[in-house]
């Protein structure tokens, strides 16, 4: 690691930009009235509609919007949750492959994560706006994951955790959300074909990096684990353990 990437000033910056864009959001949203009232949703509601990524904006010619809806944030949870997930993944990225490197992952994962969420509308009936930092997120975390995948973060919580399971946890988590959204069991404003399209774009990305066997063993853990959750599922919920699902949600929340 050179000088250059001693501090992952990449990642600071681009933190500062999405809090510096959500306070232009609390402000344009005060012009029409007080903080969480009524007026004051539909006016944020209308600027993400705005400057968000949809298939409106695209055909509007608003291309751009691919790229800006990563840097909205609907609310303080929504940006802190991103923002300490891009601090703990960011920094790991930036200071072990480069900036360069870092910025490729950032505008994949949210150019592939935005498209596959307007093909994932089409199959679903459903015409929304997408916004947040999330697929770039979880590109970052999925190559975070194989060049450092025993680098300990204190995220989600203060308790700290090998990055490996932070990923495996949420890469369950999403495809089981994903699934269940899909089939009409839950409802749901979180884009999780978002986050699993960014996670495969940060994979790809690991594993071109590192070239190792290491990658190899990383990923037929997490296949491993995917392959048994439903199993193990389907026979705590006969014995009545827990809800995985519902265990997870909450657990990430």
């Amino acid at each position: 690691m050179t000088d250059l990437y001693k501090k992952p000033k990449l990642t600071y910056f681009i933190i500062a930009v999405c809090m510096a864009v959500f306070l232009v959001e609390i402000l344009y949203g005060l012009q029409y009235g007080n903080f969480g009232d009524e007026n004051f949703k539909v006016a944020l509601s209308n600027f993400f509609k705005e400057y968000g990524f949809s298939f409106q904006n695209l055909f509007n010619g608003r291309w751009w919007t691919i790229f800006l809806s990563s840097f909205l944030h609907a609310d303080p949870e929504h940006l802190l949750l991103n923002m300490t997930a891009l601090f703990f993944f960011g920094r790991v990225v930036e200071m072990d492959i480069g900036r360069k490197k870092f910025i490729m992952i950032l505008l994949i994962s949210s150019i592939v994560g935005n498209i596959s969420f307007l093909v994932s509308s089409l199959f679903l009936g459903s015409m929304e706006t997408v916004i947040g930092a999330s697929g770039v997120v979880f590109g970052l975390m999925g190559t975070a994951m194989l060049i450092k995948p025993l680098e300990f973060v204190l995220f989600p919580y203060i308790i700290p955790i090998p990055l490996i399971l932070v990923a495996v946890f949420y890469t369950l988590y999403n495809i089981a959300a994903f699934f269940l959204v899909a089939t009409n069991i839950e409802e749901s404003n979180i884009s999780y074909i978002t986050h699993i399209s960014g996670l495969v774009v940060g994979i790809l990305f690991g594993l071109r990096e590192e070239k190792s066997k290491k990658s190899l063993i990383i990923i037929l853990f997490i296949l491993m684990v995917l392959i048994l959750t439903p199993f193990l599922w389907m026979l705590f919920d006969y014995l009545e353990v827990f809800n995985y699902v519902s265990a997870l949600s909450k657990f990430f929340k």
